[in-house]
């Protein structure tokens, strides 16, 4: 519903004296010891067959990259982690007057959008990387144009 339309559903609902009737939550029966036993035994075999996560939504190459490298999994996790938590911190600037926090705000936000499309499809596309965007990308000429 559009919020006119919700405004003045509320408004006679309010006239009329009517309530919407609110959701009873059904308590549940508090387990017996043996029944709490067998709840973590069942759990513990569930995870056990589970076995570890796949990691389905990041690009094979990225996981291929060893830990040491600059642009490995876990690192850029790690920044993704911090930039997101920066970036929520800094929310109000996105609406500020001054043009400075403005756009830090947005190449933050930017920042972290890269992150995610890189490890979704492996291809970095910003020109810094780091935590706080401390370095420079570096290009490599890998065959020279006209030959």
């Amino acid at each position: 519903m559009s919020d006119r339309k919700e405004t003045k559903m509320k408004r006679i609902r309010e006239e009329l004296g009517i309530t919407p009737p609110k959701k009873v939550r059904k308590k549940r029966k508090p387990m017996s010891e043996e029944q709490k036993a067998a709840a973590v035994e069942r759990l513990a075999k569930a995870r056990a067959a589970k076995g570890p996560a796949k990691n389905t939504t990041v690009h094979p190459n990225v996981l291929k990259l060893d830990d040491d490298h600059p642009l490995s999994y876990v690192k850029v996790k790690e920044w993704l982690k911090y930039n997101r938590d920066f970036l929520s911190s800094i929310k109000p600037q996105r609406e500020s007057k001054d043009s400075k926090e403005r756009m830090e705000y947005q190449i933050t936000e930017n920042y972290v959008r890269n992150i995610n499309i890189y490890i979704k499809d492996g291809v970095w596309c910003d020109h810094r990387y780091g935590k706080l965007m401390e370095n420079k990308m570096e290009y490599i000429v890998i065959a020279p144009a006209g030959e």
